[in-house]
């Protein structure tokens, strides 16, 4: 039955004028599923799979030795069967999260990170202040979409974002400095005052009036994702919300900050995703080194 339905996508996939050799890596990738079906055998034949379900793929896709790039192919190419076939795939499609081990973080150089800024300041001054927000607390996009005003605080003279369990990536509540410098910190400073405003009290902190659309409208995943793409057009540069946390977690580790303080603030269950992406990116002796110049 799942053989009749893989070739049923096959070729609903060669009609729309897929090339021949996309059909056979399609074919690779989705008999991967197929193994799996046969010895998980699930308990429903019309392919409705829950998160565990998924999860339990995952695990069986880890243990063939498969790259994470293939294992996301893999993931992408099933769920796209599974909905064409009828069935449901009941889980984020952002399940799995992992990272290439080749791959690192690719920060933004000083000379990107001020045109970004200087452009949005001139053009855009939401985006503007969500950028100061990502790069300010090293914060994902998912994060920092659903702050409120109130969960910028100040300790000891210094001021930290409060990432709320319900918000955080692995539902463990944090805190993490700000490292925003002289003008970028006081415009950031200057937006929270006007947020901290009791009528905006339980709005997010990107929630906004569109003059263009006359309504009220928050600030998304999916919104950044597309402004970013056309923006990266724009200037030359390749933007993406993440590339802002990288900024700020090379930030710390450059300054010589221990890998333990930087796990912690940014939000890694592991520390070994600390040491395997960012420690290498700038030592403290280089950056001394640099001082003297």
């Amino acid at each position: 039955m799942l053989d009749y339905k893989v070739k049923t996508y096959l070729n609903k996939l060669k009609k729309s004028g897929l090339s021949n050799k996309s059909i056979e890596t399609y074919d690779m990738l989705l008999g991967y599923f197929a193994k799996w079906y046969d010895e998980y055998g699930l308990l429903t034949n019309n392919l409705i799979l829950v998160e565990k379900d998924i999860e339990n793929f995952i695990d069986w896709l880890k243990k063939k030795d498969l790259s994470v790039s293939t294992i996301k192919m893999v993931l992408n190419r099933t769920k796209e069967f599974v909905e064409f076939s009828g069935g449901k795939w009941l889980a984020d499609k952002r399940i799995y999260r992992e990272r290439n081990k080749v791959e690192s973080a690719k920060p933004f150089s000083e000379i990107e990170l001020r045109t970004i800024l200087e452009h949005l300041k001139a053009n855009n001054k939401i985006y503007y202040y969500l950028c100061l927000t990502l790069y300010g607390f090293g914060l994902r996009i998912s994060e920092a979409t659903n702050l409120l005003p109130d969960d910028i605080i100040e300790k000891e003279n210094q001021i930290f974002v409060r990432v709320r369990s319900n918000i955080a990536k692995f539902s463990k509540s944090r805190e993490a400095p700000l490292i925003l410098k002289g003008q970028y910190r006081d415009d950031f400073i200057d937006f929270i005052v006007k947020r901290k405003n009791p009528k905006l009290k339980n709005m997010t902190l990107f929630t906004y009036y569109n003059d263009i659309q006359k309504r009220i409208v928050s600030i998304d995943r999916d919104n950044v994702k597309v402004y970013f793409h056309n923006l990266s057009k724009e200037l030359g540069i390749h933007i993406t919300a993440h590339r802002f946390r990288d900024t700020y977690i090379s930030y710390l580790v450059a300054k010589g900050i221990k890998p333990l303080s930087v796990a912690k603030w940014v939000g890694h269950e592991d520390i070994s995703t600390t040491l395997k992406y960012y420690a290498k990116l700038t030592s403290k002796d280089e950056l001394e080194e640099l001082s003297k110049l």
